[in-house]
């Protein structure tokens, strides 16, 4: 094991870097790990956390330095990055209403009137930071509706790993990096595109990028199941800089698909831009139904009793 010592223990509340913020976070399970046990393929002091008020789907390992301990200095560093994401976010002439006259004073602050909006003022300046992350917090989740084909995959997908304890062989061939360029050919075509917007039909590449990246930095953390981890790991090894959208295949990929919502609803992405995005992510699952035996794995392939006792410890 790690010779570094966990500062942060079971069931304590922590706040947890989450994209450029910070939020609370309740620590589910803390775990040391080497070079024989990661499931990141880094070592030393990681945890497995619940961000408060989310959905489980977005528990995830952390190494230590994701993690703060609750306390006042954990949440002044949390008002500092809320207050450097207002700046970013804030709309121009957001930006530069200080300089509007403030909201009159009550009446009965009559003889403090300097004062009191003084006062007000820093108040609405703290009441804007934590309306900030609120709405962040608070985005309406982005449907993307699964066809019931591919829900049956799913089912199949889940039910070969979790009770079948089997595996997707590795690597896919098709992987995802090459299933979505034959898509982009696919949907490029003549007829498809007459189909398409001018600026849906320049966003395709930006999009199929998009959905690469995607995959590659949610992988690890939401897109595995737990019996599915050591064959991660195994494959970061061997593979070394690979990009793991060049291993894994359609299975994974749809399963990204399901947890796609809740990733678009934490980007700045415009109504139009998602629009294009959500519509492209129905087609490719369209055109994943139609390529369906071609795509997905036909058997999956049995473990050995060893991996499988690797895989719980």
């Amino acid at each position: 094991m790690s010779g570094s010592m966990n500062q942060f223990t079971n069931d304590e509340y922590v706040l947890a870097y989450h994209g450029p913020l910070l939020y609370e976070a309740r620590i589910i399970l803390a775990e040391n790990w080497d070079e024989s046990n990661t499931l990141l393929g880094t070592v030393g002091p990681h945890y497995f956390i619940h961000y408060k008020g989310w959905k489980t789907t977005w528990d995830e390992w952390v190494p230590e330095q994701r993690l703060l301990k609750l306390n006042e200095a954990g949440f002044a560093k949390r008002r500092q990055l809320l207050d450097a994401q207002a700046k970013k976010t804030r709309p121009a002439s957001v930006a530069g209403s200080s300089t509007a006259s403030p909201a009159p004073t009550p009446a009965t602050g009559k003889g403090k009137e300097k004062g009191g909006k003084k006062g007000e003022g820093k108040k609405r300046g703290r009441e804007s930071v934590v309306e900030t992350e609120a709405e962040f917090l608070k985005r309406p989740e982005v449907k993307i509706v699964i066809p019931e084909v591919l829900k049956l995959q799913l089912v199949d997908d889940w039910e070969n790993v979790t009770k079948n304890n089997q595996l997707v062989t590795l690597p896919r061939k098709p992987n995802v990096r090459e299933l979505l360029e034959e898509y982009r050919q696919y949907t490029n075509s003549a007829k498809k595109t007459q189909e398409r917007s001018a600026r849906a039909t320049a966003l395709l590449s930006e999009i199929i990028s998009g959905i690469t990246l995607y995959f590659d930095k949610a992988l690890g953390n939401n897109l595995l199941y737990r019996f599915e981890r050591a064959q991660y790991v195994e494959q970061k090894r061997l593979s070394g800089d690979k990009p793991m959208s060049e291993i894994y295949g359609a299975e994974h990929l749809l399963r990204l698909f399901v947890n796609f919502g809740p990733f678009i609803a934490y980007t700045n992405i415009d109504s139009e831009s998602l629009n294009i995005l959500r519509e492209y992510i129905n087609d490719i699952m369209k055109w994943m139904i139609k390529e369906q035996k071609r795509l997905f794995v036909k058997e999956y392939e049995s473990t050995s009793t060893h991996y499988q006792n690797l895989s719980r410890t």
